[in-house]
C-alpha cells in the first residue's frame, strides 16, 4: 500500500510540477523574444487607427487642428504628429498642439521623418486610400519612432502621422530581472501547489483501491465515503453499490448453498430410509409368507389331519390380517409422511373419545390382569377425530403389550394445551433409544422375538398424526416404568 501510495503521489506531483514549470518558462520567453515585437506590433496597430480617425475627420470639415483634436486621446496628444505632404513630398502643413513647449523636439523629429520618407522612397509603396506604417530608428540619436502614411488620392495629398515609440529596452530588462525572481517564486509554490495536489487527488484514489481489496477478499464491511460529483464521486458510489449487490448475492448464494447441502442430506436420509423401510417390509412380510406358503404346501400335500386343519386355517387367518395390517399401516404412513392425508377437524370431547378405545381393550386388559387406573377430565379438542382414535389406539395396545399389571391414562389441560398420557409399568427404555422409538420398523427387541408383536410402524404414526395437527408427542422413562404422551 505505501509503495502505491508513493507512486501515486510521485507521478500526479512530476506531472503537475512538470506542466506549471514548462508554463513559467514559455511564459519568460515569451516575454523575452515576443514581448518588444508584440508592443511595436500594438504600437502600429495603434497609430493606423489615429491616423485612420483624423483622415475621417479631415474628409469630413477640412479642418486639421479639429481632426487632431478629434483623432487623438489628449494623454496622448504629445506623442503623435501629422505632416500634410503633396505628391512631390514637400510639407504642406504640419499638426501638433505643442509646438511651442517642444519646437526643437517637434522640429527633429519632422525633419527625420520627412528624411526617412525621402530616403527610402516610403511615398511611391503607399497605394491610394491605404495606409503603410514601418519604425525607423536614428543612429544620431539613439531614439526610434513611427512613421505611418496615408495616400489621401481625393485630394492628392499624403497624410502622415509620426509618433516616437517609447524605448522599452531598459522596461523589457527590469521585467526579465523581475520574471528571474517571479521564476524562483513560481517554482517553490509549483511544487507546493502540486504536492498539495497530488495528494488530495491520489487520497480518494487510494480509498477507493482499499476498499476494493477489501471486495476482493469478500469483506464487504467498508463503504467509501467520497461525496462529490465528480467521476471518483460516481467511480466510488457505483463500488459501493457493487458491493452491496455483491454482499447480497453472496449471502443468497451461501443461503442457497445451505439448503441444498440440506436437501441433499434430507435426500441420503430419505434414500437411506427407503433402503430401511424396502429391508424392514421384507423381513416384515416374508415371514408369514413363508408360513403361509408352507401351510398350504402341507394343505396340498394331504399332511395335516382332519382334526387338525380347523386351527392351522386360524393360523392362516391370523398370518394373513397381520399381513393386511402391516400393508395399512405402511399406507397410512407413506400418507402422513407425504403430507398428501388431508384431516378432517372437528370439535368432540376427548374424554368421550378415550372410554371408547378403554371399552374396546377392556377384555385384553381382564385378560393380562392389568389394573387400569383413569384420571380423565372432559377436555374440548379440535382435531381429526379417527386419526386421534387411531393415536390413542396405538398407545395403549404398545401398553397393554409391555406393561407388567398396571397402566394410568391421563387427560387434562394445562394453560392452552390438551395433554393425554399413558403409563404403564415395566422396564425402562434404555435412553439412548428414546429418540429412535418413534422411527420407522423400530423395535427394543433386536432379537426378532414375537413375544411382543407389532409392526414397530405404530409409533411412527403416532408421531406423524400428532404433528400434522401441530402438537408434539414424546415418551419419558419414570420409577417403575414409561410414559407416553402428546399434546395438542
Amino acid at each position: 500500500m505505501q509503495k502505491m501510495r508513493g507512486s501515486i503521489v510521485k507521478k500526479l506531483f512530476l506531472i503537475n510540477s512538470l506542466i506549471l514549470v514548462l508554463f513559467i518558462i514559455f511564459s519568460f520567453a515569451f516575454q523575452h523574444i515576443f514581448f518588444e515585437r508584440f508592443y511595436v506590433h500594438k504600437r502600429k496597430i495603434e497609430a493606423i487607427n489615429v491616423l485612420s480617425n483624423f483622415v475621417e475627420t479631415y474628409e469630413k470639415t477640412g479642418d486639421l487642428k479639429l481632426s487632431f483634436e478629434k483623432s487623438v486621446d489628449i494623454n496622448k496628444a504629445f506623442g503623435y504628429r501629422f505632416l500634410i505632404l503633396d505628391k512631390e513630398g514637400n510639407v504642406k502643413y504640419a499638426v501638433n498642439p505643442a509646438v511651442d513647449k517642444g519646437a526643437k523636439e517637434n522640429i527633429r523629429i519632422i525633419t527625420d521623418a520627412i528624411f526617412r520618407i525621402s530616403t527610402d522612397n516610403l511615398l511611391s509603396k503607399v497605394k491610394e486610400n491605404k495606409y503603410f506604417s514601418m519604425i525607423y530608428y536614428n543612429k544620431r540619436y539613439p531614439i526610434s519612432s513611427i512613421i505611418t502614411i496615408y495616400n489621401f488620392s481625393e485630394k492628392n495629398e499624403y497624410i502622415v502621422c509620426t509618433s516616437l515609440l517609447q524605448p522599452i529596452n531598459e522596461a523589457s530588462k527590469v521585467i526579465k530581472e523581475l520574471y528571474v525572481y517571479l521564476f524562483a517564486a513560481g517554482i517553490i509554490v509549483t511544487l507546493i501547489v502540486s504536492l498539495i495536489y497530488s495528494k488530495n487527488v491520489s487520497r480518494p484514489i487510494l480509498e477507493i483501491k482499499d476498499v476494493a481489496d477489501r471486495i476482493a477478499n469478500l469483506d464487504f464491511s467498508k463503504r467509501i465515503d467520497i461525496k462529490s460529483d465528480d467521476e471518483l464521486g460516481m467511480l466510488a458510489s457505483a463500488i459501493n453499490t457493487m458491493s452491496e449487490n455483491l454482499k447480497d448475492a453472496l449471502n443468497s448464494l451461501r443461503e442457497a448453498n445451505k439448503r441444498l447441502e440440506e436437501d441433499i442430506e434430507k435426500e441420503k436420509k430419505l434414500e437411506r430410509m427407503r433402503k430401511d423401510f424396502i429391508a424392514a417390509t421384507s423381513h416384515e412380510l416374508k415371514t408369514p409368507i413363508n408360513l403361509i406358503q408352507g401351510y398350504l404346501e402341507a394343505f396340498k400335500d394331504d399332511v395335516f389331519d382332519e382334526k387338525d386343519k380347523d386351527y392351522y386355517i386360524d393360523i392362516l387367518l391370523d398370518e394373513t390380517k397381520k399381513m393386511a395390517s402391516l400393508v395399512n399401516d405402511m399406507l397410512d404412513l407413506s400418507q402422513l409422511e407425504a403430507g398428501k392425508y388431508n384431516l378432517v377437524i372437528e370439535e368432540f370431547n376427548l374424554k368421550d373419545l378415550v372410554m371408547r378405545v378403554v371399552k374396546k381393550f377392556e377384555g385384553s386388559i381382564r385378560e393380562n390382569k392389568i389394573e387400569l387406573i383413569m384420571n380423565l377430565t372432559d377436555v374440548l379438542a379440535k382435531a381429526d377425530f379417527y386419526r386421534i382414535e387411531q393415536v390413542i389406539t396405538n398407545y395403549l395396545t404398545n401398553a397393554i403389550r409391555h406393561s407388567t399389571g398396571k397402566i394410568e391414562i391421563n387427560l387434562y389441560k394445562e394453560d392452552d394445551l390438551v395433554k393425554f398420557e399413558v403409563i404403564n409399568s415395566g422396564e425402562n427404555i434404555p435412553e439412548e433409544e428414546l429418540e429412535n422409538i418413534w422411527s420407522k420398523f423400530y423395535k427394543l427387541d433386536k432379537s426378532g422375538n414375537k413375544k411382543y408383536g407389532g409392526t414397530g410402524l405404530g409409533l411412527s404414526i403416532v408421531k406423524n398424526i400428532i404433528e400434522l395437527h401441530g402438537g408434539k408427542v414424546g415418551a419419558q422413562n419414570i420409577e417403575g416404568g414409561v410414559k407416553f404422551y402428546f399434546t395438542l
